[in-house]
């Protein structure tokens, strides 16, 4: 009978042990699904969320350049391996709530928040016809790795290619605002570009992305904070702020013209077409300069007060020239009608003395 009891209570506490591990083996599996929709929902909630009150602000920033006198577009290719860009690439991946410019893109994307639309040879059409799916156009053109949830494409943050986006091609308009009398720089639109090596693994090929109006992102790129600087680590600015300030460099391969090309296809010589380029910044800059006086002997005070002195001058040196050519005698004259004139002066002014003490 003992032995019977010994085995029954060695059975019990096997048994025991063999569930605590199995439901802790669960648990454990659970926590790890919990772990990972938690990230996933960290990450998604990173992104800014668009607010009723942030689409008003938004429609009222809306610069209006239908009704201007003079614009010009032009395109710039900005490149993320230079200093003054990095803000656009850095961090990589995601660390904490901070995360690139592409991934920030991306999550919009994939969420529904933003619509993108194909990237066209020498035309931006954005219009439903030529939108992009996110699976068909972006995930499997481009063969990036993602797993279905729930109805929903998830790409862990490891596969989001934000590495290899290394540039953008940003579309500004150049337009003189006649109701504030200033020349101003409005973005429309943003393509990113994605540099992935041939099968040879030679050379890095640039694949546009899509293009992106920028009025669909700068709610959220207004609200994304970014580090400036490598010397004052606080985040001092925002996406927005940066494009609208045009803090990017930007070099341009391409200007709106009559035949819809690129300044590679009209200048294939390299020196040629830094010249050209060179010549476009120099328009630019030279419009806004040409519209008003800015020269100092047009502020009407400050030329007076150089004009008179130097009439007064000239004034004194004409008189001084009309004595000169004077004839001797004259000066003779002058000269006994002055001491005359001195003396006469001096009797009048001399007090008169009293008869009384004459004799």
């Amino acid at each position: 009978m003992k032995m019977k009891h010994i085995l029954a209570i060695v059975a019990i506490v096997f048994a025991s042990q063999l569930l605590t591990f199995s439901v802790s083996a669960q648990e454990t599996a659970r926590d790890r699904i919990n772990r990972r929709n938690n990230a996933q929902q960290q990450a998604s909630n990173s992104i800014p969320q668009l607010s009723v009150r942030a689409a008003n602000m938004n429609q009222s920033l809306t610069q209006d350049i239908s009704n201007v006198r003079w614009m010009r577009e032009i395109y710039r290719l900005v490149d993320l391996n230079k200093e003054k860009n990095a803000p656009l690439y850095y961090p990589v991946e995601p660390i904490g709530d901070r995360m690139n410019f592409f991934t920030m893109i991306f999550r919009l994307l994939a969420s529904g928040s933003i619509n993108a639309y194909e990237f066209l040879d020498g035309k931006e059409i954005f219009t439903d016809q030529y939108r992009i799916k996110f699976k068909e156009g972006l995930l499997d053109r481009f063969k990036i790795l993602y797993h279905e949830e729930g109805g929903k494409y998830v790409v862990d943050d490891s596969d989001v290619p934000s590495n290899e986006v290394t540039a953008y091609y940003v579309k500004e308009a150049w337009y003189f605002d006649q109701s504030n009398s200033v020349v101003d720089v409005k973005i429309l639109a943003i393509c990113p570009v994605l540099y992935r090596q041939d099968d040879f693994g030679a050379v890095a090929i640039p694949n546009p992305l899509f293009w992106l109006p920028y009025e669909n992102i700068r709610p959220y790129a207004a609200r994304m904070p970014i580090i400036t600087s490598s010397l004052n680590n606080a985040s001092t600015g925002t996406v927005d702020d940066f494009f609208r300030k045009h803090s990017f460099q930007g070099e341009i391969y391409k200007t709106t013209n009559m035949k819809n090309l690129a300044l590679a296809q009209i200048y294939p010589n390299d020196t040629i077409r830094k010249k050209e380029q060179a010549k476009i910044e120099a328009q630019l800059s030279q419009f806004e300069k040409s519209l008003w006086a800015t020269c100092a002997e047009c502020d009407s005070i400050s030329h007076l007060a150089k004009k008179e002195p130097v009439k007064s001058a000239s004034k004194s040196a004409k008189n001084d020239k009309k004595r000169t050519n004077e004839p001797l005698s004259d000066k003779k004259s002058a000269a006994k009608s002055s001491t005359t004139k001195q003396a006469k002066t001096s009797t009048q002014s001399a007090p008169k003395r009293s008869m009384r003490n004459r004799r």
